[in-house]
């Protein structure tokens, strides 16, 4: 059974059955500014990172949160680290949480993450794409390099983005993400990180910069953008929370079939605008 921070099944079921604070949630939505600058630098690197997007009450209890979701929705494997596959040992991974409980859609949801999205990628609305916690469990393997937006069947996978928010501190040692800048503008490339990762050639001449980040910072990055992990070298969790966004107007895409059957364009048919109970517009 997972433990995370002693929190016990029981316990992360009551925290998931409670209401999120009106302090807290007035935070979720609350406008965080962003300058030309920082525009400029990430439509030019197709990456940025972010300090105070979420603190005070609002992170404690969101990091609360987002543990407890993890428990619960990996209540039933019981498998120890060393049964996981290679791609499992590089972190807890839980999609789609905001439709399990109400603080974590309430976190989801939250216009202040959304609105950094639009002003980032310059786009009239944002639409979830989905959620995923991120929890690379001490002594977890290496992320493998890879184009996020590769495994997504949408039209314009330049209009995509992603929060990727620390809930603890996400150090190099621990495993924090790093970037190659510009790589949003290179050429689109599988890469199959779940059975046969490989490093992409056209990289060769891209240098690799880490985004550490402190509790409450966070990084956004293209969908285009190459970027990966280092293993986590230490003997603590590191916890991430992300949104993925996508502009409101992009289309299915089921061209490739080794992603037309993604779990958030349910029912839709080729070139329909994604539109789907879990694609709302948040801002």
């Amino acid at each position: 059974m997972l433990k995370i921070n002693d929190i016990s099944l029981s316990e992360a079921e009551k925290i998931l059955e409670q209401e999120t604070p009106q302090e807290v949630l007035d935070f979720y939505n609350r406008s965080y500014k962003i300058s030309s600058e920082q525009v400029e630098f990430y439509q030019k690197n197709g990456f940025i990172t972010l300090e105070g997007v979420l603190f005070g009450p609002a992170l404690d209890f969101a990091k609360r949160v987002m543990e407890a979701a993890v428990i619960v929705r990996k209540r039933d494997d019981k498998r120890s680290f060393e049964e996981k596959s290679p791609y499992e040992q590089s972190f807890l991974q839980c999609g789609f949480l905001a439709f399990d409980s109400q603080p974590v859609k309430d976190y989801v949801f939250g216009k202040r993450f959304a609105g950094i999205a639009k002003d980032l990628m310059q786009v009239e609305g944002i639409r979830l794409w989905h959620d995923q916690a991120l929890f690379k469990e001490a002594g977890g393997r290496a992320t493998p390099v890879h184009q996020d937006s590769s495994y997504w069947p949408v039209s314009n996978p330049e209009l995509t983005t992603t929060i990727w928010l620390a809930l603890n501190e996400a150090s190099i040692e621990k495993g924090c993400l790093y970037f190659y800048p510009e790589s949003h503008r290179a050429k689109k490339e599988y890469v199959d990180i779940f059975n046969k990762p490989h490093q992409p050639e056209q990289l060769s001449d891209h240098k690799k910069i880490y985004a550490p980040l402190k509790a409450g910072d966070a990084s956004y990055h293209s969908g285009l953008t190459f970027h990966a992990t280092d293993n986590n070298k230490t003997d603590k969790l590191r916890e991430g929370m992300t949104m993925i966004y996508i502009n409101d107007g992009n289309r299915f895409d089921a061209s490739d079939k080794r992603n037309n059957t993604h779990k958030s364009c349910e029912d839709l048919k080729e070139g329909q605008i994604i539109d789907t109970k879990y694609t709302p517009v948040l801002i």
